[in-house]
Formats: C-alpha cells, sequence, structure tokens
C-alpha cells in the first residue's frame, strides 16, 4: 500500500519533519511503500535521513507565485503513482491546495493533521475553511488545542508527538565533551534554546532576557540551535548589545542529546505552538526548562517545566536566577517512564499508527468489494 506524506511547510529537522521521519523510522516499512513530498529545496542531510530508510523524497517546490503550477505537478505526481492515502501536515486551511489536488485525482483517504494552534495566513485560512472541511476524510492532531483551533466541533484523531525516549537520556560524559567544545567554564549557566528563526519563535525576547541577565551580573550564555529567515535580523540584534561574546549561534545540530545534556535550562518563548516536540525531548532529557504560556499545557507531563508570560523578561529572569541543579541522570529516567504513561514512546505509539492505517486500507477495501 502507498502512503504520500506532505509536509506543508517544507521538508526541515524541525517538528514536522521530526514527527513524520520519528514514526516512519519506527515502523514496517516492508508494509508500506512510503513516499515524502518536499515543497522545498531540503538540506542534503535531511533528504538523505528518509532515503537510508528507503524512502523516496520527491522535490516540488511549492511557491506562492506559482501555486497552478505547483497543484499541476502535484497531480502528475498523484496520478503516475496510485497512492492509498494522502498525509497532509500542516496548521491551516490552506493544506486545501493539497487535499482538493488529491481528491480530483481520486485518492480514497485524504488525512489532514493539525500541528499548530493558529497559522501565519489568518485571513485566508478563514476565507478557505468551508472548503477544507469538505476535503478531508481523516481529522488528525497532534493535541487537542491543535484540533479544536483547525476542527472545532468536529471529530479529530490525536497523533501524539512521541519520540524515541532512549534517545534524548541525559549523559554526564557527554554534557563534558560538548561544555569543552563550547568553552563553557563548569561555573557559566548555560541557557538553550532550539528552533527555526522566525517570528514565531521570538528569539527577541531571548535576546532581551540574556541582556537583563548579564546587566544583573550572571555568568549567563545563550546557545541557539536553529537555522531561518531572522536569523540576521537576530544576530544584528545581538551585535548592538554588544552581547557576541554571550549569544552563540549553532545553526543546524545533528546531536541534540550532547547539546541538552551539556545546557543547564531550555528556554521557549514561542508566541504559539501546537504540540512542540523539543519539549518532549528536553523533559526526556531530564533537563529544567522554561516555555511561554501560550504553549499548549499538553506538552507538560513532568515537574521539570515552568509556563510563563511573555510579555516581560522580568519572570524569566527570576525563574533563571533561582535555578538549583538536580540530579540530571536519574530525572532523565524518571521522565522516561512519566513520557511513555503520557503516550509520548514512540514505539507505543508507531504501532498505533500502523493500526490506524491499516483500518483505512481494510475500509477502502470493503468499498471496494461492494
Amino acid at each position: 500500500m502507498k502512503i504520500l506524506h506532505i509536509p506543508t511547510g517544507g521538508l526541515f529537522s524541525d517538528g514536522i519533519g521530526t514527527f513524520i521521519y520519528s514514526y516512519l523510522e519506527c515502523m514496517d516499512l516492508d508494509k508500506w511503500e512510503v513516499t515524502v513530498l518536499a515543497t522545498n529545496i531540503p538540506l542534503l542531510e535531511d533528504k538523505a535521513k528518509f532515503e537510508n530508510l528507503g524512502i523516496q523524497v520527491v522535490v516540488l517546490e511549492r511557491k506562492k507565485t506559482a501555486i497552478i503550477h505547483y497543484m499541476c505537478q502535484l497531480y502528475k505526481l498523484i496520478r503516475a503513482n496510485k497512492y492509498d492515502i494522502i498525509h497532509v501536515h500542516g496548521s491551516s486551511s490552506l493544506m486545501s491546495i493539497e487535499l482538493s489536488v488529491a481528491k480530483i485525482a481520486g485518492i480514497p483517504v485524504r488525512i489532514a493533521h493539525s500541528h499548530n494552534t493558529t497559522c501565519d495566513h489568518r485571513k485566508l485560512d478563514k476565507v478557505l475553511r468551508p472548503v477544507f472541511h469538505k476535503l478531508y476524510t481523516q481529522a488528525w492532531t497532534c493535541g487537542e488545542g491543535a484540533g479544536k483551533w483547525l476542527f472545532t466541533n468536529r471529530e479529530y484523531t490525536i497523533i501524539h508527538n512521541a519520540r524515541n525516549i532512549k534517545r534524548y537520556q541525559f549523559s554526564e560524559s557527554k554534557r563534558q565533551q560538548f561544555r569543552k567544545k563550547l568553552s563553557l567554564k563548569d561555573t557559566t549557566l548555560a541557557l538553550g534554546h532550539v528552533g527555526r528563526f522566525n517570528v514565531q519563535k521570538n528569539h527577541e525576547f531571548l535576546v532581551l532576557l540574556l541582556e537583563n541577565l548579564v546587566i544583573q551580573g550572571l555568568d549567563v550564555k545563550l546557545f541557539l540551535v536553529g537555522e531561518g529567515s531572522t536569523l540576521s535580523k537576530i544576530k544584528n540584534m545581538v551585535s548592538e548589545k554588544s552581547l557576541e561574546d554571550r549569544v552563540f549561534f549553532l545553526g543546524h545540530l545533528n546531536d541534540m542529546k550532547s547539546f541538552v545534556s551539556a545546557m543547564d535550562i531550555m528556554l521557549l518563548p514561542s508566541l504559539y505552538e501546537g504540540l512542540p516536540l523539543v519539549s518532549v525531548e528536553w523533559q526526556l532529557n531530564g533537563i529544567q526548562c522554561i516555555l511561554s504560556d501560550t504553549i499548549t499545557k499538553e506538552c507538560i507531563y513532568t515537574k521539570q517545566v515552568t509556563s510563563l508570560p511573555i510579555g516581560t523578561p522580568l519572570y524569566w529572569g527570576k525563574a533563571i536566577r533561582d535555578f538549583c541543579p538536580e540530579d540530571r541522570l536519574r530525572q532523565s529516567i524518571e521522565n522516561q517512564r512519566l513520557a511513555r504513561e503520557a503516550g509520548y514512546d514512540i514505539e507505543l505509539e508507531s504501532v498505533k499508527l500502523d493500526t490506524l492505517y491499516n483500518k483505512l486500507i481494510m475500509a477502502i477495501k470493503d468499498r471496494t468489494r461492494k
């Protein structure tokens, strides 16, 4: 049986891209012929990750100025490959673009998968909503917040943003190695953040927060992982505030376990989120986290998370000044148990996803027999 995954925002090593990869990595791919559509030009390493699993990655750019061309090419791809399931990932009714093409092409199962609690194109989203709800056959979501945002009072199925819970376990040796690589003293408080550089992730807040902490005399440094459209703007802001020796841009990182192990506190001041994968990963590491109160509480399954407003950095500064080190390894192991209970163990959740796909395929076969 053939499945086409379409992350409408492009194929990146961020939330949606990681979600798709994590599930496919754990599933029996001998049963499924899977293709992933990249609506951007992906990094070679992001593309290679999927290809190493035996998954075909098709690049078909989704340019705003050439949507009709994109839809025509997508139609040709779908018709040529005769997929059984189209699984579209996004955060708004703009998924109608892919879903409408899939419907016209005669795809029997069209999944709309909500990954966020709002979107960047609110007016267009509102206009397309009535059409959108007629195009999908299954409504899936990463959590209650993202489900209510996109599907309102309609029925939807929650697919947890699960992770490989062993992969993120705290390591003291990796902590020391990575801190040495970063030239971090034992007494320096390391603040970490992982996220694409865009308006949603609110990097300006992190720079203002660090500036306040430095003024107060804290021995503190900020490490930012990610790339994106606002990277140059944030670098200029850091330079203007003369914080170059305090803020470090690490770009794209593969070894997230070592990075998070090396940090003391992880920060996520997003303006909005669906259910952030990074928050699940950080808690598995046993590290203390501070998240904005705009982020759904569904992602909090341990006592290591503090939820604070982002109106001012003052509350965040106090929480950081009050930081007390914990037994990270003990906490990390305990948090793995809590993650499993909360539905964030990918080994268990991937079985559920496989079962859902199977049920959809069986329903198709039943309809065909009739």
